[in-house]
């Protein structure tokens, strides 16, 4: 190989300023996540003994790290022309069951506020039947279904027994290992039990019959008996960590999809 005449000076041509520094910058966005893990092990004494001078640079450098992590990482989770359905059973016009103060509808609704919380933290596009308080009927839920890679609607159960408990997931065939998924989840966080095949529920074993939103192509989580005071009680202490780990499910299959 030839070197150009007077190479020793090109550092100088504008060409070469401007290679550099993409090359730097795109150096940056490869590693700029190993950096900061890097950085956050480092025991804060040590990063005291940092001159002044250094630490300013450093704490720039840190910056544009961190931006350049944030904007490499997005691109992976989730394609901007995808989302995901998370609906609440009922609506605030039919409470679902109930249970002396508590309905259905509104408990469901808080956790479907939950898991989307979560969604969105980690970059998905969500689609919901309503903001707050606000629960849409079935009919707005149903047509929220179409054009999404995930539907998830969640309920609670009933029963006449006060013992009868445990948490299923209705869907199609086609979904079985994704329902099972999802019900370990919320059995895991609720420290509850799995009912029917490992979580799964199929439509057309279930005493529901055919159901609106699961035809629809979506998944129908029941988070357990309303009905039983111990399962009820366990919502209400730990469905923020079982809306997470619904969440985390969910990222994790749209990841692979």
């Amino acid at each position: 190989m030839k070197l150009i005449d007077n190479w020793k000076q090109a550092w100088k041509l504008k060409s070469v300023q401007v290679g550099a520094l993409s090359a730097f910058f795109y150096a940056l966005i490869l590693f700029s996540e190993q950096f900061l893990n890097i950085w956050n092990v480092i025991p804060q004494e040590l990063k005291n003994k940092i001159p002044e001078n250094i630490a300013e640079w450093g704490g720039l450098f840190i910056g544009v790290a961190t931006v350049l992590a944030r904007l490499k990482k997005q691109p992976e989770l989730h394609d901007v022309n995808k989302f995901v359905t998370i609906t609440a059973g009922h609506s605030n016009s039919d409470p679902g069951a109930v249970n002396g103060k508590y309905k259905e509808a509104e408990l469901v609704r808080q956790f479907r506020n939950a898991v989307t919380h979560y969604l969105r933290e980690a970059g998905l596009q969500v689609k919901t039947d309503g903001t707050g308080t606000k629960n849409d009927p079935l009919s707005a839920a149903v047509k929220l279904i179409q054009g999404s890679s995930v539907a998830v609607e969640f309920h609670m159960n009933a029963a006449a027994s006060k013992q009868a408990n445990g948490i299923e997931t209705i869907a199609l065939p086609k979904d079985k290992k994704l329902a099972q998924d999802l019900s370990k989840a919320v059995a895991d966080g609720l420290g509850g039990r799995l009912r029917g095949d490992n979580g799964w529920i199929d439509q057309s074993k279930s005493a529901r019959g055919r159901l609106a939103y699961v035809n629809a192509g979506g998944l129908i989580v029941e988070l357990g008996f309303i009905s039983n005071e111990a399962e009820l009680a366990a919502f209400q202490v730990r469905y923020w960590l079982a809306a997470k780990a619904v969440a985390k499910v969910l990222i994790e299959y749209e990841n692979r999809n």
